[in-house]
């Protein structure tokens, strides 16, 4: 069957994506850099994921009161871009923060409207195939960042990269202007809510899909909520302090983007068979599996903490490799068994109630990660994190007999 061929605008994405893939292992390296330690480190990223959350509400409100969209994505494009290039800049742990939080705003007003624009533009029957292709696009841009930051480390220094990362970042703007398409229309949760082939393209793997601040309501969801809060902590304090890890190990920026350039091409390469996978079988059983096995990755994390050598870098690279892999389960079958376990008028509304959770369990995990490891140590905070994974899979345990796969 023919479909029409509305695509061209997603690749408008394609210099900021790039951006932001080059971007994000750099950010807690400059932290580090300018004096900041673990504690920073977690502190920049709670901010960000604040600043993440607060923008998400803003743009929504503000895009929904005039009925824009179009302008709001080039803001995002635009303010991302200048942000990133004020990051060569800062000299201090607070101006790092500050300059986070920004990037991480502007960031904010790009990542719903797609999925708006999605549903306006093709036919009902190909929302699905249009949504993941724009996922795959996006996902392959940001490994290409990280791919050129890996090129380009070893004749640039961090503050030259971030502005290398600002230029291309900057291209989007013209791009954007040239082939989206200004498409007035009003925000409805429930299409939000409804289909599982819209998965959030990961930011420092921070759920950004809050447009409205939700009532809060469990519609008989409640034990995927706390499963949420749980995974979303126990994640923060990973890749919160993964990075500082890689440092005081001796591993600098290219080993960072290495790994990072494996994590995000096998989360990528996952998507859209993963989704293939939950439509036809359900999500209880790959988010299971996807739980599971991340909670096994982060124990192999902290028993990395007592190793040494190749013994260090091996489990290190392993762990990564499947924090990667599992990200696809999850966050396909989480948005799948929402979908299909509301009540079709509630399903927006307790998608956002959910994406609520996730963002302060974000800023809580970050936060908390830098006291953890500042005070205990990188084992105990990798530990945590790993048994926090096995604690979000019982809530399941217990309300998996009443959600529908």
């Amino acid at each position: 069957m023919h479909k029409p061929n509305h695509e061209s605008w997603f690749y408008s994405f394609v210099p900021f994506k790039v951006s932001a893939g080059g971007t994000a292992p750099l950010i807690p390296i400059l932290t580090l850099e300018v004096g900041g330690g673990p504690t920073e480190v977690g502190v920049v990223n709670a901010v960000g994921s604040l600043a993440s959350m607060l923008g998400g509400l803003f743009w929504g409100k503000l895009s929904d009161r005039l009925n824009r969209r179009k302008a709001f994505l080039i803001l995002g494009f635009l303010g991302s871009a200048i942000a990133t290039f004020f990051f060569s800049l800062a000299r201090t742990v607070h101006q790092v923060m500050l300059i986070n939080a920004v990037y991480t705003f502007f960031i904010a007003a790009t990542i719903p409207i797609p999925i708006l624009i999605i549903t306006k533009t093709f036919r009902l029957e190909d929302w699905d195939h249009a949504i993941g292709r724009f996922n795959e696009i996006g996902g392959w841009a940001w490994v290409a960042g990280m791919v050129i930051g890996l090129l380009v480390v070893s004749v640039a220094d961090l503050r030259e990269l971030f502005v290398m990362f600002g230029i291309i970042g900057l291209f989007s703007v013209p791009l954007g202007l040239k082939t989206i398409r200004e498409i007035p229309l009003h925000l409805n949760r429930h299409i939000l809510g409804a289909y599982f082939g819209y998965v959030i393209e990961k930011f420092r793997y921070l759920p950004n899909m809050i447009t409205h601040l939700p009532r809060f309501s469990t519609g008989g969801v409640g034990e995927l909520y706390i499963s949420s809060l749980l995974f979303w902590v126990g994640a923060m304090l990973y890749f919160s302090q993964f990075p500082v890890l890689l440092k005081a190990n001796g591993f600098g920026t290219f080993t960072i983007y290495a790994m990072s350039i494996v994590n995000s091409a096998v989360s990528a390469f996952m998507y859209t068979r993963v989704g293939r996978s939950i439509k036809q079988n359900g999500g209880k059983s790959a988010l299971f599996k996807g739980l599971s096995l991340r909670a096994f990755a982060f124990s192999l994390l902290a028993l990395s903490t007592v190793s040494e050598g190749r013994s260090f870098i091996f489990l290190a690279a392993v762990s990564y490799f499947l924090a990667g892999y599992t990200w696809s389960f999850i966050s396909i079958s989480t948005t799948s068994l929402i979908s299909r376990n509301a009540p079709p008028k509630k399903r927006g509304a307790l998608i956002g109630t959910y994406n609520l959770i996730s963002s302060l369990g974000a800023i809580a995990g970050n936060f908390l990660s830098g006291v953890i490891t500042s005070t205990l140590g990188f084992t105990v905070n990798f530990t945590i994190a790993s048994l926090l994974l096995l604690l979000s899979i019982i809530p399941l345990g217990k309300g998996a007999r009443g959600l529908k796969a």
